[in-house]
């Protein structure tokens, strides 16, 4: 018996078609990170595109509400803010269990996207305005002054999201 534990039911390959070379300094020379079912033999990576989510896309596809080929439409999904690349993203010793480029693939790797490869964003990069009372009661009582910028009057604050897959 091997001392290996296998972490994924899916099935192993020699060598995938797209290899991920850890430590490049560039998505396009690191390669894409594809965690597709569609496409068994496109895989590199183990786990799968919106993990969290597998269990929505598969009841929707035993619904018959989603066809079990669906690829999602990448179209405008360009992230909201422009975030890197910092050095460290190359460096294979800092850099190892999430996709720093994830949010780029549908720039990086539209040839590829365009060609079928089966490659879908691992970060989404999002603005939006959250409201919280304890910010209220601090501008409120002085100890927070809005600027317009970040921090508005009414409480509301400006943030920039980063949803990693």
């Amino acid at each position: 018996m091997s001392d290996h534990i296998v972490l994924t039911s899916h099935t192993r390959r020699d060598k995938p078609a797209e290899p991920i070379h850890w430590g490049a300094p560039t998505a396009a020379e690191r390669g894409p990170v594809i965690a597709s079912l569609t496409d068994p033999a496109q895989r590199n990576v183990i786990g799968t595109h919106a993990g969290a989510y597998a269990i929505y896309r598969a009841l929707a596809v035993a619904a018959g509400s989603l066809q079990r080929a669906h690829r999602p439409d990448l179209t405008d999904t360009s992230p909201a803010e422009a975030i890197g690349p910092h050095p460290q993203w190359g460096d294979p010793d800092r850099i190892v269990s999430l996709d720093p480029w994830g949010h780029l693939v549908s720039t990086v790797f539209a040839d590829r996207i365009a060609a079928g490869v089966d490659i879908r964003p691992t970060i989404a990069i999002t603005r939006a305005h959250i409201n919280m009372p304890e910010l209220m009661a601090a501008i409120s009582a002085g100890r927070l002054k809005p600027d317009g910028d970040i921090l508005e009057a009414n409480g509301d604050v400006r943030v920039t999201k980063a949803a990693v897959d």
